[in-house]
């Protein structure tokens, strides 16, 4: 999963992976961030997969290559007690400030009830709002492509993932 955020400092506050200018100007370790964000993402994780490892990424302009930064291992299991489904990917779409896209990605996640229909967000689960809660509130520093912040959750989209299901199942 790759996240797009604000600024990285290598200053870190409690953690140690640095920290970020939060969208309401304060100060956020990048520590706590990402595992308050993890946590509400492993309902989305079967309990046979992890989100092993972060690695922070910086670019100098958005035709730059990535320049690894700082990284630490995690080890933060899934919490999903789902079927066998595999190459299932999982998208929260959002709008930014700016009317960029801005998008969530889990793979492997179990399959919704409602199959593979859009699902707006007047039809999220409790666990569904709390990712779109916890990517776009003020005081993180997750961002869209567009270097701004996402405001509105516009839908969720359930799909079989063909790079996985071409790794699954040779």
């Amino acid at each position: 999963m790759t996240l797009c955020t604000r600024e990285w400092f290598p200053t870190s506050i409690t953690g140690q992976l640095g920290s970020y200018q939060a969208w309401d100007l304060s100060t956020i370790d990048a520590e706590t961030m990402i595992r308050a964000f993890i946590d509400k993402l492993k309902p989305f994780l079967k309990t046979n997969g992890a989100f092993d490892q972060v690695t922070i990424y910086t670019q100098a302009t958005a035709t730059s290559p990535n320049i690894p930064r700082d990284g630490m291992a995690l080890g933060i299991a899934g919490t999903a007690a789902g079927g066998d489904e595999a190459a299932v990917s999982r998208t929260w779409n959002f709008k930014t400030t700016g009317n960029g896209d801005a998008k969530v990605v889990i793979l492997d996640t179990p399959i919704r009830s409602t199959w593979f229909n859009r699902v707006l967000p007047s039809n999220w689960t409790t666990d569904e709002l709390g990712v779109a809660t916890e990517f776009g509130t003020s005081s993180n520093a997750w961002s869209g492509r567009d270097d701004l912040q996402a405001v509105v959750g516009r839908s969720i989209t359930l799909d079989l993932n063909d790079k996985l299901q071409r790794m699954y199942f040779k």
